[in-house]
């Protein structure tokens, strides 16, 4: 795990202080190792966190024999070995055991062709010294992250937002449409950003900027709705097998291995097949609140580590971690995204990072097998409507079959049971969106003339259907919560771990169980009307039965609400309403704003939204030049021209 960067010039030589200076923000992602490489208009540079080949031979900027290829690299290439195998009887030698040699001899013989061989988390870019182009690429579910921005100087990319920051030409200026987005998703749409220049490189796409400023963009892998005829016990026993695969393939370090491990299924299956090929113990990790209820799920997670054998680590943040630390999380993130969960994943990962420095964990499976209430909610209402009372060939659900959920959600979901019916008027798309929306009020709450939220409605409904009428609606909801909603959860799996120098890997996130899962017929995901029966099927052997039999596991809740109506009330009036200015105060209406403050206990996702906002705003627009132990170190620039095999 790394942090890459670097930038192509129009009409200048690269000089080193600058790029420098772009690395200089990732040391976090890397404290291990840094790099530089420059060739005229062209420079790169390359933090680096040791986890596989922990000698010099590993290092980057990273050098083909041929001396045309030039590689910066971060994520980890599972099936690395398997291709090392294939090269070496094909004449390739090999002077270390990185997994960045084996990807630069790929690419340097099949070029975008190798991206369809490899099977794990991956960003990188090459420059092709003789034909002075750079290439781009970003792995399928978009695990780890690379950013791009196009200036009238050139272009850059890197590992975070906060890097490109320091580009000569990009001003720190917001973009309107992923702020609309961010109030109605609390993530950005498509390549957006919060940013007006810089743009995200979609999951599964690489990306070519040629000698002669043409522009290349291509695809490699996408989601499919290729059905197989497969009995619902036969794709158990497969997914079984891919998980077991997956978690052996990604235990592979030269460095302690660990893993999440909260009271639920998913990080409960990953550690418990880490366990069987893990050599001894191994330690896993988790957060809780004080004061129990939804709150303290570390019952449920000591029961899960003793039946599994392994040792488990808590943490305990308070009002006063979160007071002392949000800005420092909003910072490590970039661009504020998804739920208040960040904070808790936040501290567990420094927490794991005293004891290890890589973590497995259960990113991921809700998206791919639908794991979330609201796509029982969906399925329910969306089938009344039609007034469909056996099979339903939009949804491709048996209604009989999936009326059995319905208790689970009125025992363990109450605030989602009182959405359920309210929208049978609705269209596919529409009635989506009223169970995944984060602010109603978005017109009202922004400054007029600001952005047209009606826009993003309207991306957000051409994404919801771009499968096809062919698919069923099930599928369409997992497709859009898979390419949309996931990269920003990923995006929180990534900076909470890095900004802590640890390496978080996600095993569901493999494509072969992608590519089984979306395979596979509404009916067998959602059947009986249990969410994620297919893990919670392919898991019964692995798990203790409290836990296996658990239907009242609700994400990573995070006392935020009580903490804001209570000991943090003056704190946030004061973030929000007495002191807010600069950038933030431009954004909202000040009256609508103090509306959401004054709800109390009432405290919803909208005031999480906008304090994050307030914080990011303050940091990356009014005080871009600010952040934390990101000021150049003259002695650590000493690799200049890149690292020859």
């Amino acid at each position: 795990m790394c942090g890459i960067c670097g930038m192509r010039l129009s009409e200048a030589k690269v000089e080193v202080r600058d790029l420098a200076a772009m690395t200089a923000r990732l040391r976090h992602r890397g404290p291990d190792d840094e790099g530089y490489f420059l060739d005229r208009e062209f420079g790169a540079g390359h933090t680096r966190l040791s986890i596989i080949d922990l000698s010099r031979s590993g290092a980057q900027p990273m050098v083909d024999p041929s001396g045309r290829y030039c590689m910066v690299f971060n994520g980890e290439i599972y099936n690395a070995p398997a291709l090392r195998a294939r090269l070496e009887t094909e004449g390739e030698r090999f002077r270390g055991h990185s997994d960045t040699e084996v990807l630069l001899r790929l690419f340097a013989r099949d070029g975008a062709a190798c991206l369809a061989q490899l099977n794990g988390m991956f960003a990188f870019a090459v420059w092709d010294r003789r034909e002075r182009s750079l290439f781009l690429a970003r792995d399928p579910f978009g695990i780890k992250p690379l950013y791009v921005a196009e200036t009238r100087h050139g272009v850059a990319f890197a590992s975070e937002i906060k890097a490109l920051l320091t580009f000569d030409g990009l001003e720190a200026a917001l973009n309107p449409a992923g702020l609309a987005d961010y109030l109605t998703f609390q993530y950005a749409l498509g390549d957006k950003t919060l940013f007006q220049v810089v743009r995200k490189l979609l999951p599964g796409r690489w990306l070519k900027f040629g000698p002669d400023g043409m522009r290349q963009e291509g695809r490699f892998w996408c989601i499919r709705f290729d059905r197989r005829d497969m009995a619902p016990e036969a794709a158990v026993t497969e997914l079984h097998a891919l998980l077991d695969d997956s978690v052996r393939s990604q235990l592979r370090s030269d460095v302690p291995v660990g893993c999440h491990l909260s009271g639920g299924i998913d990080t409960g299956t990953i550690t418990a097949l880490a366990r069987r090929h893990h050599p001894g113990r191994i330690e896993a990790f988790t957060a809780r609140f004080a004061g129990g209820g939804q709150f303290d799920d570390s019952h449920f997670a000591r029961i899960s580590a003793a039946h599994i054998g392994c040792d488990l680590h808590e943490i305990v943040p308070d009002a006063e971690d979160f007071r002392r630390e949000f800005d420092r999380l909003i910072w490590a993130l970039d661009e504020p995204v998804a739920a208040p969960g960040s904070f808790a994943q936040y501290f567990v990962s420094k927490l794991a990072a005293t004891r290890v420095k890589v973590v497995l964990g259960g990113q991921g499976a809700d998206e791919l097998a639908g794991g979330y209430a609201r796509y029982l909610i969906f399925a329910l209402d969306m089938a009344l409507k039609a007034d469909i009372h056996q099979k339903d060939q939009g949804l491709g659900l048996d209604l009989a079959a999936i009326r059995p959920g319905l208790p689970q959600l009125a025992n363990y979901f109450p605030l989602m049971q009182q959405s359920f019916g309210r929208g049978l008027s609705e269209r596919p798309a529409e009635r989506f969106l009223s169970l995944i929306r984060r602010q109603d009020d978005t017109c009202d709450l922004l400054r007029p003339g600001l952005v047209d939220p009606r826009d993003t409605v309207a991306e957000y409904e051409a994404l919801f259907d771009a499968p096809g009428p062919q698919v069923s609606l099930l599928d369409k909801v997992l497709h859009f919560e898979t390419t949309q909603w996931l990269p920003a959860l990923l995006q929180v799996e990534d900076r909470t771990s890095m900004a802590w120098s640890l390496e978080s890997r996600v095993p569901f996130l493999d494509t072969r169980i992608a590519e089984l899962l979306f395979s596979l017929p509404p009916a067998t995901k959602l059947r009986d009307g249990r969410l994620k029966h297919l893990v919670r099927a392919a898991a019964a052997d692995l798990l203790a039965p409290e836990i296996a039999s658990r239907r009242d596991k609700v994400g990573f809740p995070v006392p935020v609400n009580q903490w804001l109506g209570g000991p943090l009330s003056g704190w946030l009036r004061e973030r929000l309403l007495e002191t807010p200015g600069g950038s933030f105060a431009g954004f909202f209406q000040r009256r609508q704003v103090e509306t959401q403050v004054s709800a109390g206990s009432k405290f919803g996702r909208e005031v999480w939204g906008l304090l994050c906002l307030e914080s990011w705003s303050r940091q990356f627009l009014d005080q871009p030049a600010a952040g934390y132990g990101d000021s150049v170190d003259p002695a650590r620039v000493v690799d200049v021209g890149g690292t020859v095999i």
